[in-house]
């Protein structure tokens, strides 16, 4: 394969994040677009010089498709994935994968008895300085990590509603706690606490508007992340400080950091497109069949989606101890 036929499930927000890299991957041709929204769907087509659906079925019955993103919002996900991979497609599924765990595990092990490739947007993890950070923590002895992210309300229909987003632990803070995993290593145990109260003026809103969850990872560090969705504009955060013996990281979700020690303060910032790079990979991946390429392949993907399945869980059952793995 030298070239890639791509076709995209929903052509809403986050796809227009994808279709912001598409041309800049020369050996990726999007040249079929799906949307229930038939305007969204003939905007995109235009777009790209692609044939535009309104229903994914009829898009796989007449194209002949390399890979497929998938981009539509959490509580969508209604059996696209099989199709797709029924067809022969590799596939990137964005972020969080479906609220069904039971779901996104039979989508991990279809995959694996095909030997497709995958992908999910956890772009985070392409930030050029992290495996800088990742190799600094692994020779510290961890004590706790304290994570915070606070930000507006999405103004999109479904996010405010429990049923098709999740809510704010699932749907975005998901990025947060990927990152820790990637860093720490897996999860054995949350528990967590939420309120609502602060959100009243919003219709059809019934998600958390913050919630602290604390977890403990398997080698015995504890970590909190504190999230919240009412910050005024331009007042948001989304960080996480280690605290070690040996000195203090502080890191953005975005690659910038600085590390304090007794006598010496190391600074760093990333300035790469790490979505742009997380796209790269998949494509890379598809065309040289290395699954290694990506740093987010779904299985990996799934154990991330466990931890903010059990994390809201445990918020939604008054701070309930769940024991993961």
């Amino acid at each position: 394969m030298d070239r890639v036929r791509v076709g995209f499930i929903g052509c809403g927000g986050i796809a227009q994040f994808h279709f912001r890299h598409m041309p800049n991957i020369e050996e990726a041709d999007v040249v079929a677009v799906c949307d229930k929204v038939e305007e969204r769907a003939k905007a995109a087509g235009e777009r790209f010089d692609a044939t535009p659906y309104t229903v994914y079925a009829d898009m796989f019955e007449k194209e002949k498709l390399d890979a497929v993103y998938v981009c539509v919002e959490p509580g969508a996900h209604d059996g696209m994935e099989f199709m797709a991979m029924e067809h022969g497609c590799h596939i990137f599924v964005q972020k969080p994968m479906s609220l069904d765990l039971d779901y996104s595990l039979r989508v991990r092990d279809m995959l694996a008895e095909k030997k497709l490739i995958s992908a999910v947007g956890f772009q985070c993890r392409y930030a050029e300085t992290l495996p800088r950070v990742k190799a600094w923590l692994a020779g510290q002895q961890i004590g706790m990590v304290s994570a915070h992210r606070l930000g507006g309300l999405p103004m999109v229909w479904w996010w405010r509603e429990r049923a098709q987003s999740g809510g704010q632990i699932i749907e975005q803070t998901v990025h947060n706690y990927d990152v820790l995993r990637y860093l720490l290593g897996d999860v054995t145990a949350v528990c967590g606490m939420g309120r609502q109260g602060t959100m009243g003026e919003i219709e059809n809103y019934d998600v958390d508007d913050a919630s602290t969850v604390v977890m403990q990872f398997e080698s015995g560090v504890v970590a909190q992340i504190t999230t919240g969705c009412f910050s005024p504009p331009g007042l948001g955060k989304s960080n996480f400080e280690f605290f070690t013996k040996q000195g203090i990281l502080e890191y953005g979700l975005g690659g910038n950091y600085k590390i304090r020690q007794a006598n010496m303060t190391i600074e760093g910032k990333s300035g790469n497109d790490y979505g742009q790079e997380c796209d790269d990979a998949f494509i890379d991946a598809v065309l040289s069949n290395d699954q290694s390429l990506v740093l987010s392949p779904y299985a990996d993907a799934c154990k991330s989606l466990e931890l903010v399945l059990a994390a809201t869980q445990s918020v939604e059952n008054g701070g309930e101890l769940i024991r993961i793995g």
